[in-house]
Protein backbone atom coordinates (compact mmCIF):
# COMPACT_ATOMS: atom_id res chain seq x y z
CA UNK A 1 0.00 0.00 0.00
CA UNK A 2 1.23 3.05 -0.87
CA UNK A 3 2.07 6.15 1.15
CA UNK A 4 -0.90 8.33 0.39
CA UNK A 5 -3.14 5.21 1.30
CA UNK A 6 -1.62 4.92 4.43
CA UNK A 7 -2.50 8.41 5.49
CA UNK A 8 -5.74 8.57 4.14
CA UNK A 9 -6.21 5.65 6.33
CA UNK A 10 -4.84 7.10 9.11
CA UNK A 11 -7.10 10.45 8.79
CA UNK A 12 -10.07 7.77 8.58
CA UNK A 13 -9.49 5.75 12.05
CA UNK A 14 -8.96 9.11 13.83
CA UNK A 15 -12.03 10.15 12.37
CA UNK A 16 -13.93 6.89 13.19
CA UNK A 17 -12.85 7.33 17.02
CA UNK A 18 -13.53 11.10 17.64
CA UNK A 19 -17.20 9.81 16.26
CA UNK A 20 -16.83 12.59 13.30
CA UNK A 21 -20.48 12.54 11.36
CA UNK A 22 -20.42 14.99 8.18
CA UNK A 23 -24.17 14.70 5.76
CA UNK A 24 -23.41 14.34 2.28
CA UNK A 25 -26.04 15.05 -0.26
CA UNK A 26 -28.68 12.20 -0.93
CA UNK A 27 -27.13 10.70 -4.45
CA UNK A 28 -29.23 10.77 -7.17
CA UNK A 29 -32.27 8.52 -7.58
CA UNK A 30 -31.01 6.84 -10.27
CA UNK A 31 -29.24 4.90 -7.77
CA UNK A 32 -31.12 4.63 -5.01
CA UNK A 33 -34.46 5.85 -4.74
CA UNK A 34 -36.72 2.68 -5.63
CA UNK A 35 -34.59 0.16 -4.16
CA UNK A 36 -33.88 1.75 -0.72
CA UNK A 37 -37.89 3.24 -0.46
CA UNK A 38 -38.80 -0.71 -1.38
CA UNK A 39 -36.50 -1.92 2.05
CA UNK A 40 -37.72 1.27 4.07
CA UNK A 41 -41.16 0.16 3.36
CA UNK A 42 -41.33 -3.29 3.45
CA UNK A 43 -39.22 -2.75 7.41
CA UNK A 44 -41.87 -0.13 8.50
CA UNK A 45 -45.42 -2.09 7.26
CA UNK A 46 -44.34 -5.40 6.18
CA UNK A 47 -48.36 -6.45 5.97
CA UNK A 48 -48.95 -3.50 3.95
CA UNK A 49 -45.72 -4.12 1.91
CA UNK A 50 -47.12 -7.22 1.25
CA UNK A 51 -50.48 -5.76 -0.09
CA UNK A 52 -48.47 -3.48 -2.69
CA UNK A 53 -46.46 -6.31 -4.38
CA UNK A 54 -49.43 -8.56 -4.75
CA UNK A 55 -49.57 -11.09 -1.66
CA UNK A 56 -52.37 -11.74 -0.43
CA UNK A 57 -52.42 -15.26 1.24
CA UNK A 58 -51.91 -14.87 4.94
CA UNK A 59 -49.50 -17.09 5.33
CA UNK A 60 -47.16 -15.61 2.58
CA UNK A 61 -47.54 -12.84 4.89
CA UNK A 62 -46.72 -14.12 8.09
CA UNK A 63 -43.49 -15.50 5.95
CA UNK A 64 -42.53 -12.03 4.39
CA UNK A 65 -42.82 -10.54 7.76
CA UNK A 66 -40.72 -13.41 9.56
CA UNK A 67 -37.92 -12.22 6.89
CA UNK A 68 -37.09 -9.16 8.61
CA UNK A 69 -36.22 -10.86 11.48
CA UNK A 70 -32.10 -10.33 12.85
CA UNK A 71 -29.83 -13.53 11.84
CA UNK A 72 -25.89 -14.12 11.65
CA UNK A 73 -24.70 -12.06 8.63
CA UNK A 74 -27.61 -11.39 7.20
CA UNK A 75 -27.13 -14.52 5.92
CA UNK A 76 -31.27 -15.37 5.62
CA UNK A 77 -30.70 -19.09 6.58
CA UNK A 78 -34.13 -19.48 5.44
CA UNK A 79 -36.56 -22.06 3.48
CA UNK A 80 -40.15 -22.67 3.80
CA UNK A 81 -42.22 -25.36 2.21
CA UNK A 82 -45.68 -24.03 1.73
CA UNK A 83 -48.44 -26.73 3.08
CA UNK A 84 -51.33 -25.08 2.61
CA UNK A 85 -53.21 -21.92 3.67
CA UNK A 86 -52.77 -21.92 7.38
CA UNK A 87 -49.64 -23.79 7.86
CA UNK A 88 -45.94 -24.25 6.56
CA UNK A 89 -42.43 -26.23 7.10
CA UNK A 90 -39.20 -24.04 7.85
CA UNK A 91 -35.92 -25.77 6.91
CA UNK A 92 -32.34 -24.27 7.50
CA UNK A 93 -30.60 -23.00 4.18
CA UNK A 94 -27.31 -25.21 4.12
CA UNK A 95 -25.72 -22.73 1.55
CA UNK A 96 -26.08 -19.83 4.46
CA UNK A 97 -24.18 -21.43 6.84
CA UNK A 98 -20.99 -20.08 8.37
CA UNK A 99 -18.58 -23.05 9.72
CA UNK A 100 -15.70 -21.31 10.38
CA UNK A 101 -17.00 -18.61 13.17
CA UNK A 102 -19.96 -21.43 13.46
CA UNK A 103 -19.00 -24.94 13.63
CA UNK A 104 -21.59 -26.35 15.40
CA UNK A 105 -24.80 -24.23 13.68
CA UNK A 106 -25.37 -22.53 17.09
CA UNK A 107 -25.72 -19.43 15.49
CA UNK A 108 -27.51 -20.91 12.57
CA UNK A 109 -30.61 -22.25 15.14
CA UNK A 110 -30.14 -19.12 16.75
CA UNK A 111 -31.56 -17.41 12.92
CA UNK A 112 -34.17 -20.41 12.92
CA UNK A 113 -35.91 -19.23 16.17
CA UNK A 114 -36.24 -15.46 15.50
CA UNK A 115 -37.98 -16.73 12.78
CA UNK A 116 -39.96 -18.66 14.26
CA UNK A 117 -41.04 -15.77 17.16
CA UNK A 118 -41.29 -13.05 14.61
CA UNK A 119 -43.82 -15.26 12.58
CA UNK A 120 -45.76 -16.14 15.53
CA UNK A 121 -45.96 -12.32 16.34
CA UNK A 122 -47.23 -11.53 13.00
CA UNK A 123 -49.91 -14.04 12.80
CA UNK A 124 -50.65 -12.77 16.37
CA UNK A 125 -51.15 -9.54 14.43
CA UNK A 126 -53.03 -10.47 12.30
CA UNK A 127 -56.01 -12.35 14.55
CA UNK A 128 -54.05 -16.23 14.42
CA UNK A 129 -52.74 -18.21 16.92
CA UNK A 130 -49.52 -20.06 15.62
CA UNK A 131 -48.65 -23.49 17.19
CA UNK A 132 -45.09 -24.66 16.46
CA UNK A 133 -43.51 -27.76 16.63
CA UNK A 134 -39.80 -27.97 16.70
CA UNK A 135 -38.13 -30.82 14.63
CA UNK A 136 -41.35 -32.84 13.87
CA UNK A 137 -39.26 -35.47 12.16
CA UNK A 138 -36.29 -35.30 14.75
CA UNK A 139 -33.12 -33.58 14.93
CA UNK A 140 -31.37 -33.49 11.31
CA UNK A 141 -27.80 -34.52 11.17
CA UNK A 142 -25.65 -32.86 8.31
CA UNK A 143 -26.69 -34.16 5.26
CA UNK A 144 -30.56 -34.39 6.65
CA UNK A 145 -30.93 -30.58 6.94
CA UNK A 146 -33.09 -30.11 3.61
CA UNK A 147 -34.85 -33.15 4.41
CA UNK A 148 -35.79 -32.95 8.33
CA UNK A 149 -37.70 -29.60 8.97
CA UNK A 150 -36.59 -27.01 11.62
CA UNK A 151 -40.13 -26.83 12.57
CA UNK A 152 -44.04 -26.84 11.31
CA UNK A 153 -45.96 -23.48 11.68
CA UNK A 154 -49.72 -23.54 11.78
CA UNK A 155 -52.38 -20.81 12.67
CA UNK A 156 -55.65 -20.88 13.42
CA UNK A 157 -58.33 -18.39 14.10
CA UNK A 158 -58.09 -16.42 17.83
CA UNK A 159 -60.98 -17.32 19.99
CA UNK A 160 -60.01 -15.00 22.51
CA UNK A 161 -58.67 -10.86 21.13
CA UNK A 162 -55.64 -10.94 23.46
CA UNK A 163 -52.64 -9.15 21.36
CA UNK A 164 -48.63 -9.43 22.08
CA UNK A 165 -47.70 -5.79 21.22
CA UNK A 166 -43.89 -6.60 20.75
CA UNK A 167 -45.09 -6.38 16.84
CA UNK A 168 -45.40 -2.92 16.30
CA UNK A 169 -42.21 -2.19 17.14
CA UNK A 170 -40.62 -4.14 13.92
CA UNK A 171 -40.52 -0.51 12.50
CA UNK A 172 -37.64 0.52 14.92
CA UNK A 173 -35.76 -3.00 15.18
CA UNK A 174 -32.72 -2.89 13.69
CA UNK A 175 -28.74 -3.76 14.67
CA UNK A 176 -27.04 -0.41 15.41
CA UNK A 177 -23.68 -0.92 14.98
CA UNK A 178 -23.03 2.98 15.24
CA UNK A 179 -20.95 4.84 18.04
CA UNK A 180 -23.11 5.39 21.13
CA UNK A 181 -23.64 8.45 23.15
CA UNK A 182 -25.80 9.91 25.75
CA UNK A 183 -26.39 8.51 29.52
CA UNK A 184 -25.62 5.09 30.70
CA UNK A 185 -28.47 2.41 30.75
CA UNK A 186 -30.47 2.57 34.23
CA UNK A 187 -31.97 -0.10 36.54
CA UNK A 188 -35.71 1.14 35.78
CA UNK A 189 -34.99 0.86 31.71
CA UNK A 190 -33.50 -2.81 32.49
CA UNK A 191 -36.80 -3.71 33.98
CA UNK A 192 -38.59 -2.35 31.69
CA UNK A 193 -36.52 -4.71 29.13
CA UNK A 194 -37.37 -7.63 31.09
CA UNK A 195 -41.08 -6.84 31.43
CA UNK A 196 -41.00 -6.30 27.31
CA UNK A 197 -39.41 -9.55 26.39
CA UNK A 198 -41.05 -11.67 28.90
CA UNK A 199 -38.55 -14.34 28.20
CA UNK A 200 -39.68 -17.82 28.86
CA UNK A 201 -36.28 -19.62 28.38
CA UNK A 202 -33.31 -17.54 28.54
CA UNK A 203 -31.86 -15.62 31.50
CA UNK A 204 -31.37 -12.03 30.54
CA UNK A 205 -28.26 -10.97 32.65
CA UNK A 206 -27.17 -7.39 32.36
CA UNK A 207 -24.25 -5.57 32.95
CA UNK A 208 -25.04 -1.54 34.33
CA UNK A 209 -22.56 1.34 35.10
CA UNK A 210 -19.41 2.26 33.36
CA UNK A 211 -16.68 1.27 35.66
CA UNK A 212 -18.46 -2.24 35.87
CA UNK A 213 -18.57 -2.24 32.29
CA UNK A 214 -15.07 -1.30 31.55
CA UNK A 215 -14.13 -4.96 33.23
CA UNK A 216 -15.80 -6.32 29.97
CA UNK A 217 -14.08 -4.15 26.67
CA UNK A 218 -10.83 -5.24 26.82
CA UNK A 219 -12.12 -9.09 26.74
CA UNK A 220 -14.60 -8.61 24.14
CA UNK A 221 -11.95 -6.16 22.20
CA UNK A 222 -9.58 -8.90 22.48
CA UNK A 223 -11.90 -11.73 21.00
CA UNK A 224 -12.71 -9.33 18.07
CA UNK A 225 -9.33 -8.83 17.08
CA UNK A 226 -8.38 -12.93 17.74
CA UNK A 227 -11.32 -13.46 15.29
CA UNK A 228 -9.97 -10.95 12.80
CA UNK A 229 -6.39 -13.07 13.00
CA UNK A 230 -8.17 -16.04 12.08
CA UNK A 231 -7.97 -16.19 8.47
CA UNK A 232 -10.64 -18.58 7.75
CA UNK A 233 -13.39 -16.29 10.13
CA UNK A 234 -12.40 -13.07 8.66
CA UNK A 235 -13.09 -14.62 5.26
CA UNK A 236 -16.37 -14.77 6.07
CA UNK A 237 -17.05 -11.01 6.59
CA UNK A 238 -15.27 -10.90 3.70
CA UNK A 239 -17.27 -13.24 1.28
CA UNK A 240 -20.98 -11.79 2.85
CA UNK A 241 -19.73 -8.07 2.99
CA UNK A 242 -21.75 -5.63 0.26
CA UNK A 243 -20.06 -2.30 -0.69
CA UNK A 244 -21.53 -1.02 -4.12
CA UNK A 245 -24.87 0.30 -3.94
CA UNK A 246 -26.72 -1.63 -6.65
CA UNK A 247 -24.71 -4.86 -5.20
CA UNK A 248 -26.60 -4.23 -1.70
CA UNK A 249 -29.94 -3.84 -3.19
CA UNK A 250 -29.78 -6.77 -5.56
CA UNK A 251 -28.51 -9.26 -3.52
CA UNK A 252 -30.50 -7.90 -0.30
CA UNK A 253 -28.24 -9.60 2.19
CA UNK A 254 -24.66 -10.07 3.77
CA UNK A 255 -23.53 -6.95 5.69
CA UNK A 256 -22.85 -3.34 4.78
CA UNK A 257 -20.92 -0.51 5.87
CA UNK A 258 -24.36 1.60 6.34
CA UNK A 259 -25.45 -1.85 8.68
CA UNK A 260 -22.11 -1.07 10.36
CA UNK A 261 -22.88 2.55 11.65
CA UNK A 262 -21.55 4.61 8.17
CA UNK A 263 -22.82 7.34 7.17
CA UNK A 264 -22.49 10.84 4.88
CA UNK A 265 -18.37 11.44 4.66
CA UNK A 266 -17.07 8.41 6.65
CA UNK A 267 -19.24 6.23 4.27
CA UNK A 268 -18.21 7.72 1.02
CA UNK A 269 -14.40 8.11 2.06
CA UNK A 270 -14.18 4.17 3.05
CA UNK A 271 -16.41 3.45 0.14
CA UNK A 272 -13.95 5.56 -2.29
CA UNK A 273 -10.58 4.97 -1.40
CA UNK A 274 -10.02 2.10 1.59
CA UNK A 275 -12.50 -0.62 1.06
CA UNK A 276 -10.84 -3.20 -0.28
CA UNK A 277 -12.81 -7.07 -0.97
CA UNK A 278 -9.99 -8.06 -2.56
CA UNK A 279 -8.31 -11.35 -0.62
CA UNK A 280 -4.83 -9.25 -0.12
CA UNK A 281 -6.56 -6.47 0.89
CA UNK A 282 -9.70 -7.67 2.95
CA UNK A 283 -6.43 -9.71 5.55
CA UNK A 284 -3.72 -7.14 5.13
CA UNK A 285 -2.62 -5.70 8.68
CA UNK A 286 -3.49 -2.44 7.62
CA UNK A 287 -7.06 -3.59 6.65
CA UNK A 288 -7.47 -5.57 9.95
CA UNK A 289 -6.17 -2.92 12.12
CA UNK A 290 -8.82 -0.10 10.48
CA UNK A 291 -11.38 -2.47 11.35
CA UNK A 292 -10.15 -3.67 14.83
CA UNK A 293 -10.16 0.31 15.51
CA UNK A 294 -13.88 0.62 14.55
CA UNK A 295 -14.73 -2.46 16.90
CA UNK A 296 -13.06 -0.60 19.66
CA UNK A 297 -14.70 2.31 19.19
CA UNK A 298 -17.85 0.57 19.49
CA UNK A 299 -17.09 -1.62 22.21
CA UNK A 300 -15.89 1.48 24.06
CA UNK A 301 -19.09 3.40 23.93
CA UNK A 302 -20.75 0.59 25.49
CA UNK A 303 -23.90 1.59 27.68
CA UNK A 304 -24.70 -1.30 28.93
CA UNK A 305 -24.05 -5.20 28.31
CA UNK A 306 -26.47 -7.92 28.23
CA UNK A 307 -25.87 -11.78 27.90
CA UNK A 308 -28.74 -14.50 26.99
CA UNK A 309 -27.46 -17.49 29.29
CA UNK A 310 -28.89 -21.03 29.45
CA UNK A 311 -28.26 -24.04 31.71
CA UNK A 312 -28.27 -27.64 31.59
CA UNK A 313 -28.54 -28.85 27.83
CA UNK A 314 -27.07 -27.12 24.85
CA UNK A 315 -28.69 -28.65 21.53
CA UNK A 316 -30.39 -27.38 18.30
CA UNK A 317 -33.37 -27.18 20.54
CA UNK A 318 -32.23 -24.71 23.45
CA UNK A 319 -30.18 -22.26 20.22
CA UNK A 320 -33.78 -22.18 18.81
CA UNK A 321 -35.42 -21.77 21.97
CA UNK A 322 -32.91 -19.19 22.89
CA UNK A 323 -33.45 -17.28 19.08
CA UNK A 324 -37.27 -16.81 19.83
CA UNK A 325 -36.28 -14.69 22.87
CA UNK A 326 -33.64 -12.93 21.64
CA UNK A 327 -36.16 -12.01 18.90
CA UNK A 328 -38.20 -10.71 21.51
CA UNK A 329 -35.44 -8.95 23.08
CA UNK A 330 -34.67 -7.09 20.14
CA UNK A 331 -38.55 -5.75 19.78
CA UNK A 332 -38.14 -4.57 23.42
CA UNK A 333 -35.11 -2.45 23.13
CA UNK A 334 -36.92 -0.96 19.98
CA UNK A 335 -39.72 -0.25 21.46
CA UNK A 336 -37.93 1.63 24.28
CA UNK A 337 -35.78 3.55 21.55
CA UNK A 338 -32.66 1.93 22.80
CA UNK A 339 -29.78 0.98 20.16
CA UNK A 340 -28.82 -2.32 20.31
CA UNK A 341 -25.41 -4.38 19.08
CA UNK A 342 -24.69 -8.00 19.49
CA UNK A 343 -21.19 -9.18 19.83
CA UNK A 344 -20.51 -12.72 19.57
CA UNK A 345 -16.73 -13.23 18.76
CA UNK A 346 -16.33 -13.98 22.49
CA UNK A 347 -18.94 -16.73 22.29
CA UNK A 348 -18.27 -18.54 18.79
CA UNK A 349 -17.75 -22.53 18.95
CA UNK A 350 -14.08 -22.65 18.18
CA UNK A 351 -11.06 -23.18 20.34
CA UNK A 352 -9.97 -19.62 20.11
CA UNK A 353 -13.21 -18.20 21.40
CA UNK A 354 -13.83 -20.63 23.94
CA UNK A 355 -11.45 -19.28 26.33
CA UNK A 356 -13.51 -15.65 25.89
CA UNK A 357 -16.34 -17.38 26.66
CA UNK A 358 -14.70 -19.31 30.24
CA UNK A 359 -13.59 -15.95 30.84
CA UNK A 360 -17.17 -13.81 30.72
CA UNK A 361 -18.74 -17.06 32.11
CA UNK A 362 -16.48 -16.40 35.46
CA UNK A 363 -16.97 -12.83 35.69
CA UNK A 364 -20.52 -12.89 35.14
CA UNK A 365 -20.63 -16.05 38.35
CA UNK A 366 -21.98 -18.66 36.10
CA UNK A 367 -21.67 -21.91 36.66
CA UNK A 368 -19.92 -24.23 34.91
CA UNK A 369 -23.39 -25.80 33.38
CA UNK A 370 -24.35 -22.49 31.91
CA UNK A 371 -23.48 -21.49 28.29
CA UNK A 372 -23.73 -17.76 27.65
CA UNK A 373 -25.79 -18.14 24.48
CA UNK A 374 -25.68 -14.76 22.85
CA UNK A 375 -24.18 -10.91 24.28
CA UNK A 376 -24.55 -7.81 23.04
CA UNK A 377 -24.02 -3.95 24.08
CA UNK A 378 -26.64 -1.50 24.37
CA UNK A 379 -26.94 2.39 24.29
CA UNK A 380 -28.45 5.66 22.61
CA UNK A 381 -27.90 6.78 18.48
CA UNK A 382 -30.21 7.69 15.72
CA UNK A 383 -28.62 6.33 12.84
CA UNK A 384 -30.94 4.11 11.62
CA UNK A 385 -30.41 1.47 7.88
CA UNK A 386 -33.12 -0.78 7.09
CA UNK A 387 -30.76 -3.36 6.17
CA UNK A 388 -32.59 -5.08 2.65
CA UNK A 389 -34.05 -8.49 2.86
CA UNK A 390 -34.75 -10.83 0.00
CA UNK A 391 -37.28 -11.53 -2.06
CA UNK A 392 -39.88 -14.22 -0.56
CA UNK A 393 -39.22 -16.13 -3.75
CA UNK A 394 -35.74 -17.32 -2.95
CA UNK A 395 -36.59 -18.75 0.32
CA UNK A 396 -39.52 -20.67 -0.96
CA UNK A 397 -39.28 -24.44 -2.02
Amino acid sequence: MNHTTFSRKKFLNRSFQIGVLISLAPLGKSLLAFSREDSEFYRNDPLAFADSIGITSNIQKIILSAMLAPNSHNTQPWKVKIESDTSFLLYGDTDRRLPPIDPINRQFYHSQGTFLELARLAADSMMFDAKITLFPSGIPIENQMIMKPVAKFVISPKDKCVHDFLFLSVPKRQMNRSIYSGEFISEDEVINLKKLTFASFVDLKFVLKEENIKNYTDILHQAFVTETNIKAANEVSRVWFRTDTNDIFSKRDGITLEGNGLSGLKLWLVKKFFIDLSPEGWHSETSKKGGNDIAKAQIDSTKGLVFFVTEGKDTAVEWIKTGMDFMRFTLAVANENLAFHTMNQALEDYPESNVYHNILRDKLGLSKKSRIQLMGRIGRSDFSFASPRRDIKEILI
